[in-house]
């Protein structure tokens, strides 16, 4: 769950919404410089999906350690590894691409929590954490050996994360093309339904399969506004809303007063609009 500020209230965003969120960016990515997804559905599904499984933590969120809604960014490895299990488990049932692509973001995200990146994101904390963690990664190598042998592709390939150098193969380059959309729509979603500002770019972003990676540059104009360059999409602007609840933004005595609250609380949206860099 996103826990988002505005002023003395707590917007409320499930995981899920926010992944579906990124869904809508994705079917709109293409136009003379970026390559649209391929293949496409199964693209904008994984990208849609690859937070599914956090409707586990979110129908019945929790406090962090100072009472307070707990937000994605501070999950501990106990509520993260149980989402992303799920969040791959359910897409792979959905479709293999999917799942495949779901899989590599969980297991990304795995090891940016076993490091000390600057990524905001999860992190292990001690020695339990590091164990669950490489148990998980193993378990969703074994996943994604069954998804590729189920989409005839390459299993013989040496691979970091999943993912193979780029160059080693069309179907692999592809793969990367789409792993790196997934993870920009991702980030940009992510960065705009939170009250924080979280990234100045996303790193390694492939404008077509086989292409040169660059980096988008991001520009944060207030609640719920960025500006990307370059720009990724075939449309001028893009404009949403993102459903949350409201909550007093205070500490919360314990999860069942927290969780009393969160079920009545009132139902809002948070607008959002992505616009190329230049066009205000």
């Amino acid at each position: 769950m996103i826990r988002h500020r505005r002023g003395d209230e707590f917007l409320l965003i499930a995981q899920h919404d926010h992944a579906l969120l990124s869904g809508q960016f994705a079917e709109r990515v293409g136009n003379d410089t970026f390559a649209a997804p391929s293949p496409f559905q199964e693209t904008v599904d994984g990208v849609a999906l690859h937070d599914c499984g956090w409707p586990l933590h979110d129908e019945h969120p929790t406090l962090n350690d100072k009472g307070l809604p707990l937000h994605v960014l501070e999950s501990p490895m106990s509520v993260a590894v149980g989402v992303w299990t799920e969040s791959a488990r359910r897409a792979s049932e959905k479709d293999a691409y999917s799942g495949l692509l779901v899989s590599l973001h969980v297991m990304a995200l795995s090891a940016i929590a076993q490091t000390h990146d600057p990524t905001p994101h999860e992190r292990a904390r001690g020695a339990r954490d590091v164990f669950d963690l490489n148990k998980f990664q193993h378990r969703q190598a074994e996943l994604q050996e069954g998804l590729r042998s189920e989409l005839r592709m390459r299993t013989d390939l040496p691979l970091r994360l999943g993912l193979a150098k780029p160059g080693t193969d069309p179907a692999e380059d592809l793969l990367l093309f789409n792993y790196n959309l997934l993870k920009l729509c991702d980030r940009l979603s992510l960065d705009i339904c939170c009250s924080e500002d979280l990234f100045e770019e996303v790193e390694e972003v492939y404008p077509r399969p086989g292409a040169q990676p660059l980096t988008v540059k991001l520009d944060h104009r207030g609640e719920g506004v960025i500006l990307a360059d370059p720009w990724p999409f075939g449309v001028a602007r893009l404009e949403f809303e993102v459903p949350c609840r409201r909550v007093p933004a205070r500490r919360y005595e314990g999860e069942a007063e927290f969780q009393e609250i969160f079920g009545a609380a009132p139902a809002d949206v948070l607008r959002v609009r992505l616009e190329p860099s230049g066009a205000r």
